[in-house]
């Protein structure tokens, strides 16, 4: 126990540190990364955080029930950095909040290599006053590009199986349709 406690409070320090494999988290990307949460552990190079997981990193947040963060050096025997993180893997009641967007859905994975996320479930994403839905959201955090899928294709699918796009009027008010 005194080794699992060690271990996750040197893990826990060591997001402290700026980072750069979170760049795209914040427009500062020189904003250090706080984690938060009811549990914390470490194994094997994988920080999970479980119960209300909030992960801050200048102006952008997110948020899920359990967040897995993979390392790349798979734990080694050194401390861990958020240099060193590869991917994140955000599981129930996943929030990607930035001042400008907010996206929403059941699972997210951010990963490093192409600075991308993958959001699934039933996925919202509102930007400015603009809505869309799906059950798939494929978002590039440096180009900021948007790809949604539904689950169903044709006039004839159900309610929510397709991909759903609120474009509100420059010249109607906020709430009216």
């Amino acid at each position: 126990m005194k080794l699992f406690l060690s271990t996750v409070i040197v893990a826990a320090a060591s997001l402290a540190v700026p980072s750069t494999a979170l760049a795209q988290f914040a427009t500062d990307s020189s904003a250090p990364t706080i984690l938060n949460a009811d549990n914390a552990s470490t194994e094997n190079g994988v920080i999970t955080l479980t119960g209300q997981a909030d992960i801050r990193q200048g102006d952008v947040r997110l948020l899920a029930d359990r967040v897995q963060i993979f390392t790349a050096d798979g734990g080694g025997n050194s401390l861990i950095a958020t240099s060193d993180f590869t991917r994140v893997v955000a599981t129930g009641n996943f929030y990607y909040i930035t001042p400008d967007q907010e996206v929403r859905g059941d699972r997210g994975v951010y990963t490093r290599a192409d600075e991308s996320f993958v959001v699934t479930g039933d996925v919202v994403l509102l930007q400015d006053d603009s809505v869309v839905t799906g059950k798939q959201l494929d978002y590039n955090l440096q180009t900021r590009e948007a790809k949604v899928g539904g689950t169903c294709k044709g006039r004839k699918c159900g309610k929510g199986q397709r991909v759903s796009i609120l474009i509100r009027s420059t010249d109607s008010p906020q709430g009216a349709n």
